[in-house]
């Protein structure tokens, strides 16, 4: 390992003090998906360096307010307004600041808002040395907001540790250059770039020594990483490096379109324990005529054959997918064709979405928008068969053994339980004693109520 590019100390930033020298009281909150929980981690990290700081709860007083937006659906946008408002409620003198996804393409329409403070885009938001001591010393609203460069190449800074979280998320791949017709997250997050093998393995060591036992390697397009790199090393050549190099380390993929279920990377899920037996499929539709019109790259057909080589695996193997319902034009015959798909693949678990039209895509433009009764009455059979799939591959993990990583205290009718997540991405709850972010060997005992229950049993991790 000796020969891994060691971790760069940053250096202290040039303090914001406040009058009296006391902390700055920060509350973070993020939406989206998991490069934004990264890349919170990342600005709580740069903010560290730059002065004191007092991480407190969203719901707490705070001086500094910092959301990290997400901008897939309309919903996640008010869901952004809603939080932004509701924070400066709490305490008028604070500073509400938006970065992310949401900031990065709606910039104005976020500083139209009183109560926020900043926007501040993907671009910049690393960089606190430059943002936060404008928002601070300002009383008008800043917009940070830059265009991303065609030829931006991936940066982002170590993390040493994920607050409240006993997995840690690893960004090795950032932006995305298919365009789909619906998605925003092209223009938010710009163009397709991987982290270098090296470094990815540099922020690896540094969650090992922090003693994380299970990472998830993350990306706007993850099965598109290596693909800018020179000379070209696909995704399959980084997991045989992470896996070699960290002997003890567990590692789970996060989602991956069909046509990137590759024999190679079937081929390691089969050879490595280590590597979760969990695969999240961005689906989005088992039509092929939808999905020509959503401009994915895979038909119908390579999603149906793309279930059954991850199931071919392990029947165990936790299959989870991501559908939009009602995308335009989408008809009862298309929508047939998806709902075959759910009910004859096998899912332990399905994201079911309404489509939201999302100004500035072309999608937005086509004739044949679908009722919004149309659109409730489909998604509510998709989640009807989720629903049923879910139980289903619950009730199948009665009486077997399985690994999972310990996680947060129970909460409400789980007060004296912990949850954990198994390696195949199922999560049982197990009383209260075992250390949270450890690894256990879990007998699943029992499925009511919709909750699996076991015990931690002695065996080798």
């Amino acid at each position: 390992m000796s020969d891994l590019p060691q971790p760069i100390a940053l250096a202290p930033l040039p303090a914001v003090e406040d009058p009296d020298g006391t902390p700055l009281r920060v509350a973070f909150r993020t939406l989206g998906c998991r490069l934004n929980q990264y890349d919170t981690e990342g600005i709580r990290t740069a903010l560290a360096h730059f002065r004191p700081l007092q991480v407190v709860q969203w719901d707490e007083q705070a001086d500094l307010y910092v959301l990290n937006s997400c901008t897939v659906t309309g919903k996640a946008d008010q869901e952004c307004r809603r939080l932004a408002r509701q924070a400066k409620r709490r305490h008028g003198p604070a500073k509400v600041v938006v970065v992310g996804c949401y900031a990065q393409t709606q910039p104005d329409q976020l500083a139209a808002i009183d109560e926020i403070d900043a926007v501040v885009g993907n671009t910049v938001k690393d960089d606190v040395a430059n943002w936060l001591p404008a928002v601070m010393g300002s009383e008008q609203a800043t917009v940070q907001v830059e265009e991303f460069d065609e030829n931006a190449v991936f940066d982002s800074p170590l993390i040493s540790e994920f607050s409240g979280r006993s997995r840690a998320f690893v960004k090795v791949q950032d932006g995305c250059n298919l365009r789909c017709t619906y998605c925003l997250i092209w223009q938010a997050r710009g163009p397709g770039r991987s982290r270098a093998h090296r470094d990815v393995l540099s922020q690896l060591r540094v969650l090992v020594d922090a003693g994380y036992n299970e990472t998830i390697l993350a990306g706007i397009h993850l099965g598109g990483y290596g693909r800018d790199l020179t000379p070209r090393l696909p995704l399959t050549d980084l997991l045989e490096s992470c896996l070699r190099e960290f002997p003890a380390l567990r590692i789970r993929l996060s989602s991956i379109h069909p046509n990137e279920v590759t024999p190679g990377l079937l081929e390691l899920f089969a050879r490595h324990e280590r590597l979760r037996p969990h695969l999240h499929i961005s689906l989005q539709s088992g039509s092929s005529s939808v999905l020509a019109r959503m401009k994915r790259p895979y038909r119908g057909q390579r999603a149906w054959e793309a279930m059954r080589q991850v199931a071919a695996v392990s029947p165990d193997f936790g299959i989870g997918a991501d559908i939009i319902v009602g995308f335009p034009g989408e008809t009862d015959a298309e929508f047939a064709e998806t709902r075959r798909l759910v009910e004859e693949s096998p899912f332990s678990y399905l994201h079911v979405f309404r489509y939201s039209r999302r100004p500035g895509t072309v999608a937005a433009t086509m004739a044949d928008q679908v009722h919004t009764e149309t659109i409730t009455e489909r998604s509510a059979v998709l989640r009807g068969l989720a629903r049923a799939k879910e139980r289903a591959f619950a009730l199948a993990m009665v009486g077997q053994r399985r690994e999972a990583v310990v996680e947060a205290a129970g909460t409400g009718t789980a007060a004296g339980w912990r949850h954990a997540t198994t390696d195949n991405y199922v999560t049982v709850l197990v009383p209260e004693g075992l250390d949270e972010g450890s690894l256990a060997q879990v007998s699943i005992t029992d499925f009511n109520d919709g909750r699996l229950t076991g015990r931690a049993v002695a065996g080798e991790c």
